[in-house]
């Protein structure tokens, strides 16, 4: 509760506000790596098809034909009556996300109002708003740095946690356990391990997926080192200056101090619609004012801000965790 003694400053004349703590225009940092969808009920199902089939080779022989008896050209390829066709099924891929209740409440005595000789302490607690702009980027880095576990945000589509050494979608024709977490200090060689190996991962078909993770998501801790990855045109771990083929092609995220581990850094490919974090909004912040007068101290006025969203994983090859 905001009564006259919280507010002494704000009692003096010509005072001037919003220099020190005045509110800001926020900028979202999650559109790199995170997806919105809207909701229209208390909860979603998602469902995709896994892979579409890569197409199957019948008739004829593909390779070396000998040569052509006419003209001694050389022959590439073979006929032949081919087979009967091959047919693939389809698995399904899916999700049920619930909404989550967000809220911010402040109550303000009406003799604390009327006592603003300044006139933006009922402003300061209508611009608690974006405050969920900031909480929504906040639960989309933790996602990242809760994503070794089910326990924060749950399980991605094949049951298991998001950054998992044994990823296998269910059903899929390709069954060969995948791996997206990794235990590895933030490095030049140690980048290059990670962003090699994802640049590997397989569909559910067995093909390769063609993904580009070039973008490098840190805390402030590791900017330093990030930034030598990201923008350095030399190895900066070596005296002979090697190039770094990675300068200018890797983006760099910080994300805000203490919204990730001081050790941990991911790898992302941002190149795609999909993200590997979806944030699902039901409902955006909506205020609603209401007044009680048999309060003390004239009454208190509240304001109540009250949103509805979650945060789902997507696709796992979408994300690489170099370290927790």
């Amino acid at each position: 509760m905001i009564t006259r003694k919280d507010i002494a400053a704000h009692l003096e004349r010509n005072i001037r506000t919003g220099f020190l703590l005045g509110a800001r225009d926020y900028q979202p940092l999650r559109r790199a790596f995170a997806a919105e969808t809207t909701s229209d009920g208390a909860f979603e199902t998602y469902a995709d098809m896994g892979t579409v089939p890569w197409p199957t080779q019948n008739a004829g022989k593909k390779g070396p034909g000998g040569k052509d008896a006419r003209t001694g050209a050389p022959v590439v390829n073979k006929l032949n009556a081919g087979q009967q066709v091959t047919i693939v099924g389809g698995e399904e891929k899916s999700l049920i996300v619930y909404n989550l209740d967000w809220e911010i409440t402040i109550g303000v005595t009406h003799n604390a109002i009327n006592d603003d000789r300044a006139g933006d302490l009922e402003a300061w607690a209508r611009s608690a708003a974006i405050n969920f702009e900031r909480h929504m980027d906040f639960v989309c880095f933790d996602a990242l740095n809760n994503g070794g576990s089910t326990a924060a945000y749950g399980a991605c589509y094949n049951g298991l946690a998001f950054f998992n050494n044994a990823h296998v979608d269910p059903g899929a024709e390709y069954q060969t356990a995948q791996d997206n977490a990794y235990a590895l200090a933030l490095s030049l060689d140690n980048f290059e391990t990670v962003k090699v190996a994802a640049a590997k991962f397989r569909d559910g078909r067995g093909q390769p997926v063609g993904l580009n993770h070039n973008l490098l998501i840190v805390p402030p801790d590791l900017e330093r080192v990030a930034a030598q990855i990201a923008m350095n045109r030399e190895a900066y771990d070596t005296g002979n200056r090697e190039m770094n083929p990675y300068a200018g092609s890797v983006r760099l995220l910080v994300a805000p101090g203490g919204w990730l581990d001081t050790t941990a850094w991911f790898a992302v490919d941002p190149n795609l619609p999909q993200k590997p974090i979806n944030l699902q909004i039901r409902q955006r912040p909506d205020l609603v004012v209401w007044d009680d007068f048999m309060a003390g101290d004239g009454g208190v006025r509240y304001y109540k801000w009250h949103a509805r969203y979650a945060v789902f994983y997507g696709d796992w090859r979408l994300a690489v965790q170099g370290n927790t």
